[in-house]
């Protein structure tokens, strides 16, 4: 009796042994084992089996209910699993299935485009050697499989849906704009900009130019069928929300003033640090942490209005400053910066404000501390911007001995309050969850390499790291940075053994030292400013 031939209960025990390659090849033996491999109730017993948290079951079972033991028609469940499992191949043995580049504007070549925001002046330092401790915002945004970035020849932004390919344009107007800052988070794209041309004299050698930020909504358009295919295939809407000054008077265009912002659906965190302007440069800086509530849309464009003669009175709509903690209140909560700020990040959720700090014995520079610490630190410290309410605060320091064990939360252990931070503050999540509650401990986690930059697709149970040997790198020239895959199996918690990518990968993603992406894909910038799509 051939194996087709068999009950289909057994039939289906035995393939269970099979890896989900072999059962892909399978399909080729003869038409008899075609029909079983390919059939719907196989193929969807495999997706069952091998791929319970890919992307393709999770919308399943979000459109439909369905009985375990029966597919949910109409999907062509054997082309998905074909699909799904070419994809896990490629993913588990850390090798790219296709590698696309992209041009984009770049700060140094485009000036005027777009001029990003400053990192701080600190950088890590061991003996004679060097490395960068915080990049710079890369030019472009992703989530949820929508690449936005500036085109580099006619210079308007373009939303790429990675899935279909299909591109469409941005209704964002940057004819005398430079872009300080673009995010795409919770269904939401704000571009932070501001007026090429000055507004104010703020002394005798600086001038200020207004700055506003500007809210789309993205969402992708309701198709009759519940397919994840047809799905993922549909297009996007982009529709402006709203828009409104992110400062009063404007800010300049130098390497010293610096602004970290957030946001969720609903609401948009701005932190603003300004240097001392004093002639005797005694007074500290001013700093200042606002949050907005901008879940309500409006027509009104403060940029065409420098008068302010049309704008809507309160409680007509629009954004509207929920809370703002002067540098009094940032005293109060412990996270005034002062001259030496340690600050690596905004976070919101629903109803509450993180800031992430971050501290190493290595750093040097103009804002590094006076009296490092021992050991890397991480914290977060939480508020509440609606009502009041105590702070929330999390530290952890990398403590590393003879055996090299460094950070303590690290691990599959200290991996679930991880993702749900990423998650949610990465906008890959709901903005109802804790984004941002937990300290940064995947920065130090495996000692003596520094994670630069991850990507965590948790309903998949995916993650992809890039980590840097700075230490050993001073030492040996042998010794060189990584981007891994690892897979979290379903059920346990254990996680499988790390696969790392090619040599090469490093310098076609981690020009800006930022990844970004799911399961289907990373997405980066090479040493040529280039966005890099690597595809699985």
């Amino acid at each position: 009796m051939d194996l087709p031939d068999l009950p289909n209960d057994i039939f289906l025990l035995i393939i269970s042994y099979l890896p989900s390659r072999d059962s892909v090849i399978c399909r080729g033996v003869s038409r008899s084992w075609r029909a079983a491999f390919a059939s719907d109730g196989t193929s969807w017993f495999l997706m069952r089996l091998h791929f319970p948290r890919c992307r393709e079951m999770r919308q399943a079972s979000q459109d439909q209910v369905q009985t375990p033991d029966q597919p949910p028609p109409p999907v062509s469940w054997p082309r998905i699993f074909l699909k799904v499992a070419r994809r896990y191949t490629y993913l588990r043995g850390a090798k790219p299935r296709l590698i696309e580049k992209i041009e984009v504007v770049q700060e140094a070549k485009h000036k005027g485009l777009h001029r990003g925001v400053e990192p701080w002046n600190r950088w890590l330092r061991w003996n004679d050697t060097t490395a960068v401790f915080q990049y710079r915002d890369p030019t472009w945004c992703l989530d949820d499989g929508l690449l936005i970035y500036q085109e580099n020849v006619s210079g308007s932004y373009v939303a790429y849906d990675l899935e279909s390919r299909y591109r469409f344009p941005v209704p964002f107007d940057g004819t005398d704009r430079t872009v300080r800052r673009l995010r795409l988070a919770c269904g939401v794209l704000v571009i932070e900009w501001c007026e090429r041309e000055s507004f104010h004299q703020l002394n005798d050698r600086e001038t200020v130019h207004r700055h506003f930020a500007t809210a789309f909504d993205v969402r992708r358009r309701q198709q009759s069928s519940s397919s994840p295919e047809s799905a993922a295939a549909a297009p996007w809407n982009i529709e402006f929300r709203s828009e409104w000054k992110i400062h009063f008077l404007g800010l300049p265009l130098n390497r010293y003033d610096r602004f970290f912002s957030a946001h969720t659906a609903t609401h948009y965190a701005l932190y603003l640090w300004q240097p001392d302007r004093s002639i005797w440069g005694e007074e500290e800086p001013l700093e200042q942490l606002t949050v907005w509530d901008i879940s309500s849309p409006s027509l009104y464009r403060p940029s065409a209005d420098p008068a302010s003669l049309h704008k809507p009175a309160t409680g007509e709509g629009g954004p509207a400053v929920v809370r703002r903690f002067g540098w009094r209140e940032l005293e109060f909560l412990g996270i005034r910066q002062r001259h030496t700020p340690s600050l690596r990040e905004v976070r919101l959720d629903a109803a509450n404000v993180y800031v992430h700090e971050e501290e190493h014995r290595w750093l040097a520079g103009q804002h590094s501390s006076l009296s490092p610490p021992r050991h890397h630190v991480v914290r977060c410290t939480g508020m509440p911007f609606a009502g009041y309410g105590p702070r929330w605060r999390d530290e952890c320091c990398a403590d590393g001995d003879v055996h090299l064990s460094f950070c303590p939360r690290a691990g599959s252990a200290a991996r679930g309050p991880r993702e749900r931070d990423r998650d949610v503050g990465r906008g890959n999540g709901d903005a109802d969850g804790d984004g941002g509650m937990w300290a940064p401990c995947w920065r130090h986690e495996e000692f003596p390499y520094l994670t630069v930059s991850d990507v965590v697709d948790a309903r998949a149970g995916v993650r992809f790291v890039a980590r840097q040997c700075f230490m050993m790198e001073a030492l040996s020239a042998f010794v060189l940075p990584k981007i891994s895959f690892e897979e979290e199996e379903d059920g346990e918690g254990a996680e499988e053994q790390e696969v790392r990518f090619a040599d090469d990968i490093w310098t076609q993603l981690m020009g800006k030292g930022h990844i970004a992406g799911d399961e289907r894909w990373i997405v980066g910038e090479d040493a040529e400013g280039r966005v890099t799509i690597v595809r699985f």
